[in-house]
């Protein structure tokens, strides 16, 4: 990574179910994220995000934990010092499925509680189990009461 490209634009990914606006910290202006959307920032610009502490993309940690926008580059993840040694702690897809995927109540509990705090991700939590079709009347329970959100009745 000796030589990369900070003028290199990758795809970031917003994370929440609202827009989400930051000052650019690299040149003037202001940046909309649609909700759930994409769009693309210089590696540069991610790079001074990071660097001036926008929780958006430090997480609650610093480090990339609970973020509300992903970086959608595993080079740029590395270059800002995420994913050294494991990989990033978001609620995505793929983290939501393994989440139903518990078999025990109390294990699933457990993990609901330390992989989803923000609200961000509490009302991740609620659509995306929705697209997945959760039809466990226990886990449904839990997660309304955990992240005060209910399951549309359509």
């Amino acid at each position: 990574m000796v030589n990369e490209n900070l003028d290199e634009k990758v795809v970031i990914k917003n994370l929440c179910a609202w827009n989400l606006y930051f000052p650019r910290v690299e040149s003037l202006g202001e940046v909309k994220v649609a909700p759930n959307g994409k769009m693309r920032l210089t590696k540069a610009e991610i790079q001074a995000q990071m660097f001036s502490g926008n929780k958006m993309f430090v997480g609650i940690d610093g480090q990339g934990s609970h973020a509300r926008i992903y970086i959608d580059d595993k080079n740029t993840r590395q270059l800002v010092e995420f994913e050294q040694e494991e990989r990033q702690k978001i609620l995505d897809h793929e983290s939501v499925k393994e989440l139903l995927a518990y078999k025990t109540q109390k294990s699933f509990e457990k993990n609901v509680k330390d992989r989803v705090k923000t609200q961000a991700e509490k009302n991740f939590l609620i659509e995306e189990s929705t697209k997945q079709k959760l039809n466990d009347f226990e886990k449904i329970n839990f997660i309304e009461k955990y992240t005060g959100y209910k399951f549309d009745k359509k």
